[in-house]
């Protein structure tokens, strides 16, 4: 039996040598805990006050350090043993995505790149993507290892529930491990359409669960999967009270979406019987909103505002949900870049701009600031142009392509390819409304789906089967190890420039504040932050000083942080100094970012000052 499993191996690949081994991409004992910790832990990690960002910094190192840790480990094992000996296959899908890469990398020789660090950020988040959809899709084979990862990101969901449950009634302090931000319903994920989605896919994985537990027949661990099954569904209850408190209607539409979306391929791929257990534990999450509309009266829930945000919806449609003047202003960014696009990451600061020359055109309009186009697809066009946007619609519509030609072919999918099916199109319906892409221990789940999924959906051979050049995959193996250094050191240089921000907000000294932010600007990740900061020590140091020197110093550094960075604070501090000083000439910078009712008081100053 052994001697016949090699001879197979050795007729899937010609090239590997008469005497060698088959040798692992990597270790299950490795893959699986890294890649289980990148998928369950970030949502309940937080940076907290000893950092400068409280929020991501560490969000992001318990998602890509792991991801880029497995890369280093698989790239180099495939530089030195080539895809003879690994069996490594690189798929059409990932050749897509690895184009793309190869897009936004090239997109500064184009596009008016700016913000240095903000794009290298986005960069190495998009490559994290990459990888772990090759390492998902070539290592990612255990349906147990699947069951581990839904279980341990649900209790994660659920944890969160009971942090969000402390923070709404101002309780956080018992704990030190919750976010300090009470009266909010977000947990520890930081925000609330974050926390909705995080909550929608909670309970989209238990009502797979509970259909997946449904199809285990007699066996010897029969009794510890049933004691699984009910406590999947008490874990689905509780995790409904939370999707249903979260009030985010992006996140229940969503959770509808997958729902759909695994009742369909169960029909047509699977058992129809197994339709009964996925009505049954949507059954459960109905009862639980039944339950929490009833709290509503006695003040233990938030039905009230969910009922509300729902009338809301079907009163208002054309307002979506308080999304149109974003949506306007962000359709605005895209004409004024129509086939470059802003860059990589680039959209939020354009958002300012754009959003002077929607008021003029709609003056109806209320003057807000947001860094996302409360749409990912919209951000996408706007931030990569008609030539980008045009490969992401070419790379949507051939894998509907492939998983419509799936169920009409009634192909016999695995459970792992149905909870992808479902799981893929949650996140992207979210998308329509929210920034999922943006929040990686969110769209890191999207990778594990893709991979799952894209195995058994595409054909083998042709464009998805495997590069025929060894030496390809030997360069690609150096190109992911390669990038996994240079990131995890990008994100040393980063958290390192963090701490000396923040230990520069605890200093009285305006030495060593600058001291400290003078080391900060030396990361290229910390850099654009850096300069802001300096901009406001500066500020500090004229209002203290009152002199005219370290005003004009104050102003031009201002002015530099917000050509890099432009937002909302900065802007209302150099008007400030306008309306005090009455400067006509910073009127001018600042006139296509303002409203256009502040242009006649601009003016005003402008009068004052040449009489």
């Amino acid at each position: 039996m052994k001697n016949s499993g090699r001879k197979l191996y050795r007729k899937e690949n010609p090239r590997l040598p008469a005497s060698g081994r088959a040798l692992p991409l990597l270790p299950k004992c490795i893959f699986y805990p890294l890649i289980l910790i990148s998928l369950a832990l970030p949502n309940l990690i937080f940076s907290g006050p000893s950092w400068f960002d409280t929020l991501h910094i560490m969000k992001w190192a318990w998602t890509m350090v792991p991801v880029a840790l497995l890369s280093l480990t698989g790239g180099a094992i495939l530089a030195l043993y080539g895809p003879e000996r690994t069996g490594f296959r690189f798929d059409g899908f990932a050749l897509l995505w690895f184009a793309l890469l190869a897009f936004v990398t090239l997109q500064p020789f184009w596009a008016d790149i700016f913000a240095r660090s903000t794009y290298m950020k986005e960069w190495f988040f998009f490559a994290s993507l990459f990888a772990a959809y090759v390492l998902c899709y070539n290592l990612f084979g255990s349906e147990e290892a699947l069951r581990a990862a839904l279980w341990l990101a649900n209790c994660n969901a659920a944890v969160n529930v009971v942090f969000a449950e402390l923070l709404l009634r101002g309780m956080n302090g018992v704990c030190p491990l919750i976010m300090n931000v009470p009266g909010n319903y977000i947990g520890n994920t930081g925000q609330q359409e974050m926390f909705g989605l995080w909550m929608a896919m909670a309970v989209m994985n238990g009502i797979f669960l509970h259909t997946s537990y449904a199809c285990i027949s007699a066996s010897a661990a029969l009794g510890r999967r049933r004691f699984a099954a009910h406590a999947n569904l008490l874990l689905l209850a509780f995790n409904s009270w939370g999707l249903w408190n979260s009030t985010t209607r992006a996140g229940v539409l969503s959770l509808l979406t997958g729902v759909i979306i695994i009742s369909l391929v169960v029909c047509r791929c699977k058992n129809k019987k197994l339709l009964k257990p996925i009505g049954a534990a949507s059954l459960i999450v109905l009862l639980v909103l039944a339950f929490n509309i009833s709290m509503g009266h006695f003040g233990w829930s938030r039905s009230y505002s969910l009922i509300s945000k729902a009338s809301d919806m079907l009163v208002n449609a054309k307002n979506v949900g308080a999304r149109k003047e974003i949506w306007m202003t962000s359709w605005n960014v895209v004409k004024e870049h129509p086939l470059a696009g802003v860059g990589l990451g680039h959209f939020k600061w354009h958002y300012l701009e754009a959003q002077g020359r929607a008021l003029r055109e709609h003056p109806w309009m209320k003057w807000q600031f947001t860094y996302w186009a409360h749409s990912e697809y919209l951000q996408w066009l706007a931030e990569f142009g008609l030539f980008g946007a045009l490969a992401l619609l070419g790379a949507m519509l051939w894998w509907l392509w492939a998983f419509v030609r799936a169920l009409s072919r009634k192909k016999n999918l695995s459970d792992m390819a149905v909870w992808g099916c479902a799981m893929i199109f949650l996140i992207c319906f979210d998308a329509l409304f929210s920034r999922p892409f943006h929040r990686i221990e969110n769209v890191i789940w999207l990778s594990l789906a893709f991979a799952v999924v894209n195995r058994e959906i595409f054909p083998e051979g042709g464009a998805s089967g495997r590069i025929r050049f060894s030496a390809a995959y030997r360069c690609f193996g150096v190109f992911l190890a390669a990038v996994s250094v240079a990131g995890m050191l990008f994100l040393a240089s980063g958290c390192a420039a963090d701490k000396r921000l923040r230990a520069a907000t605890l200093t009285n000294s305006a030495s060593l504040q600058r001291a400290h932010i003078d080391a900060a600007m030396r990361s290229l990740m910390e850099r654009d932050e850096a300069d802001e900061q300096l901009a406001y020590h500066l500020l500090s140091v004229a209002k203290a000083t009152g002199r005219p020197e370290d005003l004009r110093a104050c102003v031009g550094q201002l002015l530099k942080s917000f050509s890099t960075r432009p937002q909302a604070k900065q802007l209302f501090e150099l008007a400030e100094i306008v309306r005090r000083t009455g400067d006509g000439a910073l009127f001018e910078r600042l006139a296509p970012y303002l409203h256009p009712s502040a242009l006649g008081e601009g003016a005003a100053s402008e009068d004052r000052q040449r009489k």
